[in-house]
Formats: structure tokens, sequence, C-alpha cells
């Protein structure tokens, strides 16, 4: 009987799993034109149906093992009707949250919306549960780190497939004719370009996570794995894709003689490349290889001769990514360890393309905060009150550096030197543990402070940096050289992974700052990962770092070319010829520091390639007028500048402040239990601002949300349902996720653990400016699950 019972369970257990990778598949993919809301019922009505299939199954196992004796023990369960619910840990603030909306229903001005939902919305009472359902179903029947990894695995690559489409309608490419321009801005199947990046970029540390997990779990494969039949395949696909390539350009009219052997040649060139990368770390020749593949993409882009249209750069980089892939194919877990950086980067860019700057800036800050939690190697540094410190800290940093405070006037500007002096001293702390330092540590604190004003320096938008960004990049490199031995290890690393992910998506339209993006890399590749962790997780985060700053430069492409002959674009004028050789000992510099010595020939070669550089500089300003753009450019240029202006325009939009300011009214006359869920629109008009509608109108005149959703949630549940909610759930979930990310911190787990406590921080960072809607809350609610099973583990273990 007892054999009978457990194979009933561990079908069971398949059947959930089942469930929740047709979630995982499902909500990113489903939108139908068959339904007057195209994409919010149809993913709601799928995830209704799905969670009472989970119900009812669940509900007919727990009978089961009832009748058979066999329910979880009485010390790990609460008990009721007979049955036993075995706990995990959240079941008060749950319970809470759910009786703080029944009464603010009660009390609701129009309780049939907070039942259903405003229209087009459906947020009431009704798909509140189903989310608290979901949350408590993914808690409680996902019990082993394998089915995490299955459900990751799902999630990433569905998304990637909605990423896949978001890149074919950047190239105007669609089935459907939308009332919006997807060229400018992709949404692909999710409604909207600011809730699509959300989604995706939640789903980035997922994939990132995975990619770390699956690394600690490979051995350095050799040629002798590779099965002869790997070769003929391979190469099979070179051609067949080759052939494909052109059969798609010439339905799509594209196709030029000239252009297609360039592509050809490309394509050639980066499959010999990619046959020569079958490890985890690539030979010195096919780096080599690579430098010389980029530096033609340069030179025939300098002097205007690179060919290929956006279809063949697209088509390009498919089969490359293909290739990459492929050639893992004789190693199973190699093979997915490549997809899902592929998938990873595939996402990430969907979420450039898509570009909502709420969740640029969310993403900034959780990712960083992500790698200053997996590059923590020292246990003994780590505790909950320092953590929490340590994303505050970044987090305070970071915004007021996007929102460029110090340049709204002289109180701002002292508000910003108050905030830059917390910010530091957060930093310190959690990266120390030192609140008043002594004598001893005065010297270390006064390095560390040069060190973070230093790397604010080039990102305060002041002309005078901007223009002598190379001699600032200089500087940086001589003061970490210098000042290194002083400065503890944890705060360089936190205060070098803040400042470059900053940098990749706020500061990358101008040329300058890619070189302080490349340097900054270059020195945590010297002074942290270096010394701290292995040649494969080095080469991995080092060369995944700059394949983001590849994937950003793209959209960026015509934009950053200006920016390069505004910067280089006469090396007879003095100030041209300054930056060059700035250039060139920028580079010498960190080659020293690296290696720590400098041979001859390394010299000889770096001072030869850039007399050769500066000779083809010349040659093609004299010939090539470089400011002139084809018409095919010109539109490129057009989706680049609206990309940049996002980047840099952040707080221009005053109908969201006066839109915030009807909130006060409305919480004075609802303090407790708010308005009602979901009666937003139904109110709004009640407590709509004057000047509200001088600054939007349209369409928006009457929101359905006040693009911040914690505003949102003090209006309609009120003060008791913010505090329940924010703190005692919320709250409560990240003690334990931090609690347990302590307790896993040098075991694989904890990759897995980083991943789930970063993707809701970004969708909590971003619902500031925004909102939720069934596709990023159902992806919030289901990692809340998916981090919370982990209790599971704790039981099987006890």
């Amino acid at each position: 009987m007892s054999h009978q019972i457990q194979s009933i369970s561990k079908t069971f257990k398949r059947f959930y799993l089942i469930c929740f990778l047709a979630l995982s598949m499902g909500i990113p993919l489903i939108f139908s034109s068959i339904t007057r809301s195209v994409f919010e019922v149809n993913k709601l009505l799928f995830l209704r149906i799905i969670i009472l299939i989970l119900c009812g199954a669940w509900l007919l196992k727990s009978c089961i093992l009832k009748d058979n004796n066999l329910e979880p023990p009485k010390e790990q369960s609460y008990e009721l009707f007979g049955f036993r619910w075995r706990r995990i840990g959240l079941e008060i603030p749950i319970l809470f949250w759910i009786a703080t909306n029944l009464i603010s229903i009660i009390i609701s001005r129009n309780i049939f919306i907070s039942l259903i939902g405003a229209y087009d919305r459906w947020e009431g009472l009704m798909t509140i549960l189903n989310y608290i359902v979901l949350f408590i179903m993914t808690a409680k029947l996902i019990d082993n780190t394998r089915y995490r990894i299955i459900i990751f695995c799902i999630c990433l690559f569905s998304t990637a497939v909605s990423a896949f489409y978001g890149v074919i309608q950047s190239l105007g490419l669609d089935f459907m004719n939308w009332s919006a321009d997807p060229t400018m801005r992709v949404f692909a199947c999710i409604n909207n370009p600011v809730h699509f990046c959300a989604y995706v970029a939640m789903t980035v540390p997922l994939g990132l996570s995975l990619s770390h997990y699956l690394l600690t779990t490979l051995k350095a494969t050799s040629s002798d794995l590779i099965k002869p039949q790997t070769h003929y395949f391979y190469f099979g696909f070179t051609l067949g894709y080759s052939i494909i390539s052109a059969i798609i350009l010439n339905l799509l009219s594209a196709f030029s003689v000239s252009s297609f052997l360039q592509f050809t040649t490309f394509f050639l060139a980066i499959s010999f490349i990619l046959y020569t990368y079958y490890d985890l770390i690539p030979k010195k020749t096919a780096i080599f290889y690579s430098a010389l593949l980029i530096l033609s993409f340069f030179c025939l882009s300098l002097f205007n001769y690179f060919l290929l249209s956006n279809y063949e750069v697209t088509l390009l980089a498919f089969g490359a990514v293909a290739l990459y892939c492929l050639r893992a194919i004789h190693n199973r877990r190699l093979f997915l360890f490549r997809l899902c950086n592929v998938a990873t980067l595939l996402v990430f860019y969907a979420m450039l393309l898509s570009f909502s700057r709420a969740t640029i800036i969310a993403y900034v800050i959780c990712i960083s905060f992500f790698y200053q939690l997996i590059l923590q190697t020292n246990k003994s540094t780590m505790s909950l009150s320092r953590w929490i410190t340590l994303f505050f800290g970044s987090s305070i940093t970071h915004i007021f550096l996007i929102f460029k405070v110090h340049l709204f006037g002289f109180y701002p500007t002292v508000l910003a030197l108050i905030v830059g002096f917390v910010s530091f001293w957060l930093l310190y702390y959690s990266s120390t543990g030192i609140l008043i330092p002594s004598k001893k540590e005065i010297k270390s604190l006064l390095s560390s402070f040069i060190l973070f004003t230093s790397l604010i320096i080039p990102f305060l938008a002041i002309p005078f940096f901007n223009s002598q960004i190379m001699i600032v990049c200089l500087y940086i490199v001589g003061l970490c050289f210098l000042l290194q031995r002083y400065i503890p290890v944890n705060f360089f690393k936190n205060c070098l992974c803040l400042f470059i992910l900053l940098n990749l998506l706020f500061y990358t339209s101008f040329i300058g700052h890619i070189f302080l993006y490349l340097t900054l890399v270059s020195i945590l590749y010297i002074y942290i990962l270096k010394p701290t962790v292995d040649q494969t997780d080095q080469f991995y985060i080092c060369s995944f770092l700059v394949l983001k700053l590849t994937l950003v430069i793209i959209p960026l492409t015509l934009v950053l070319k200006k920016s390069s002959l505004d910067f280089l674009f006469n090396l007879t004028l003095l100030p041209h010829l300054i930056n060059y050789i700035l250039i060139f000992l920028l580079i010498i510099s960190l080659l020293y520091i690296a290696t720590k010595t400098l041979s001859k020939l390394t010299l000889v070669t770096v001072l030869s390639f850039f007399i050769i550089m500066g000779i083809v500089i010349q040659i093609n300003t004299t010939i090539t007028n470089p400011y002139q753009l084809s018409q095919s450019q010109e539109d490129s240029l057009l989706v680049a500048k609206t990309i940049e202006g996002r980047m840099n325009n952040l707080s221009n939009n005053k109908a969201r402040l006066f839109m915030w300011l009807s909130v006060p009214a409305w919480v004075l006359d609802n303090p407790l239990f708010g308005s009602g869920p979901d009666t937003i629109r139904h109110l709004y008009p009640m407590y709509r601002h004057p000047k509200y509608g001088i600054h939007e109108g349209g369409h928006n005149f009457t929101p359905d949300r006040l693009h911040n959703e914690y505003l949102n949630t003090l209006s309609t549940n009120g003060i008791i349902g913010f505090i329940i909610k924010y703190i005692f759930l919320y709250g409560a979930w990240y003690l334990i996720m931090i609690k347990l990310f302590i307790k896993y911190a040098h075991t694989k787990k904890r990759y897995i653990l980083a991943g789930i406590i970063v993707a809701p921080s970004i969708y909590l960072v971003q619902v500031l400016f925004n909102f939720g809607v069934v596709a990023t809350l159902f992806l919030f609610y289901f990692l809340l699950g998916i981090g919370l099973s982990f209790v599971n583990d704790e039981y099987a273990s006890s």
C-alpha cells in the first residue's frame, strides 16, 4: 500500500508540474483577436482555468492521503475540518490581506466593481483571490530544486519566444495592424510596451540565475566528446541557413546580390569561429578571430561600406546564436547552458526595444543587487540588516543619479549632497559592518569615500566632465591602482556593480561613456573577479556584461556613430588627437595592471594598431561625408533617438505628478480600508486634480490606474491594507528569502535564490511609476510562490 501511495503521490507531483509549465508558457504567449480585449481577458481566463484544475487535483490528493493516514505531522501543520495544512510560513499575513479586501468591498462605493473589477482590467476581488491561490499552490506543491529549474527554463524560453516576436515587430513585420507603431517600442504578446518591458525584465534575472546554476554543474568538455556526425550537421546547417536566408530576403523584397555576398561572407566567418568554440571558454585563436571580425565590422561601417540591411543583420544574429548552440549539441548540459544564455540575451534585447523608463530604472537597481549577492563570497559579512542597507544604499544612489536631482537648483543640489553622504554610509556599513570607524579604520573610510565620489563624477551630467571623459577614465584607473589595498573588497565590489549597471542603461548614447563602461568592467575583472572566482566564472560574467553592452549599442548605432565622429573626427585637430592618445594610454594602463608586466611585443602591437587605425580615420575623413545618411538610416536614427530620449529625459511628465496629487483627498475620505478594489476609474472624477486635465487629457482624462501601485493600494485598500500587503506579506517574504540565501550562500541554490529575490523586486520598483496587469502580476506571485516553496526543502531536511 505504501508503494502504491508513493506512486500516486509522484503522479500528482508530475501533474502539478505540467500545470505550472502550462502557466509559464501560456501567460506570456496567449492572446486572441476574437475577444474584445485581445490580451487581458484571454490571459486571465487561462490563469483561472489552470488554477481551478490545480486546486481540484490538490484536494483529491489531500483526500487520498487523509484516508490512508499519510497527512503531514501535526507539529508542521494547521488543522481544519479534520484536514491538515502543512505551514508555508505566511498564512496569517495572507488571511489578513484577504480580510482587508473583504472589508474594503463591504464599505466600497461600488461593490459590483470591487468584486468583478473595472472593464478591461478585471482586478477585483475575484482576480486578487486568483493571485493569492496561485501563490499558495505554488508554495505548497513545488518541493524540489529540479522542478524549479524546469519551471525557470520554460519561463525563460516561452518569454524568449515572445521576445523573438518583439524583434520581428521592430523590423515592421506583423500579422496584425496594431494602433501603435511597434517599430518604435515593441509589445509582442503583452498589451503594452510598458508591461511587456516589465515582464521581460523580470525574466532576465531568472535566465542569469539559471546560467550561473548550470555553470556550476558543468565540467569542461573536450574535443574527444564531439561525435563525428556533429561536424556534418553543423556545416549542413550553415549551408541550409544561408539558402533559407536568401529565400526570406527575396520574399521581403530585400534581396541584393552585393549585400547578400557580404552577409554570406560574415556568416561563414562566424561559422568558422564558432566551430572552434566547443568548450566553456573559447581558445585564444577564437578570441583573436572574433576581434578581427569586430574590427572588420567597424572599418566597413566607418567607410560606409557596411551594406547589410536591418533584415540581414537580424538574420545574421539569429544564425550566429543558432550555430553557438548547435556547436554544443554533443553535450546536453552545455547545450542547455548556451540556450539559456541566448534566451536571456534575447529577452534583454526585447526589454531595450520596448524601453519603459520605470522598468529600466528597476532593472538597473535590482540587477546590480543580483551581482552584489552572487559575488559575495565571505559568509561572515552576510546578515539581514546589511543586505537591506546595501539594497537601499544602492537604490538611493541610482535614483538620484538617474533623475539628476542636482540639476534642478540650489536646494535640490544640497539635498543630493546629503543623500550622497547617506548612500555612501549605507554602502560602507553594509560592506564592512562598521557604523562608527575607529582611528585605525579612518584611512579605509577616506579611501572608500574618495573612490565613491570619483565614480560618481562621470554620471553627474556636467558638460566639463563629459568633454574630459577619457581623463576621468584614466583618473579612476590610477585611483583604483593606488587605493585598492586600503579599500574593503566588499565595498569595492558593491560600488563597481552599482556603477557598471547604471552606465550600461543610462549612459551609453555617448562614445566616451562606452569607454568608461569597459574601464569599469576591466577593473571589476582585475580586482574582484580574478582573485575570488574561477576562470569560467570570470569569462562568463565579463563576456555577458560586454554582450549586454553590444545589445544596448545596436539600436543606438547611428547616434553613437555621430558621437564617435564628434569625439574622433579629425586627428589633425588637437582635441581629437588628445582623445585618441588617451584611449591608447588607458588600454596600456589596464594591460599593465592586469598582467603586472608589459612586454615590448605587447606595447609594439597595441601601438601599431593605433597608428594603423589613426591612418584609417584620417583617410576616411578626407574621402567621405560622415554626417550623410541614407533614408533607411534616417528611419533607424528615429528609433535610436527615441531610445536615447527615454534614457536622458526622465522628469518631464507633470501629468503623473498631478495624478498622484489626487491621492491625499482620496485617502482622507477612505482612510482605513480604502474605496474598494479596482475603483480608481469609477471614483477618479471625484478626486481629479484641476491641473491634471491640462497636462494629460485625451483618453487618459479618467485613468483606471494612478501609475503608482503603492498609491493605488493606499487609495483602494486604505492604510491598513497597505501595511498588511507591503510590510507584513511582502516584507515577511523577503525576510524569509534573505535568511534562506544566507543559509545556502555557498551552494548552487544561492543562484536560484538570488534570481527569485531580484525578479519580484524589479516589479516592486517599477510599480513606483507603473501598475500591474495579468501577465506581470502572474509572474510576480508565481515567483513569490516558488521562493516560498524552499520552505518545503526545510521540512524534507528536518
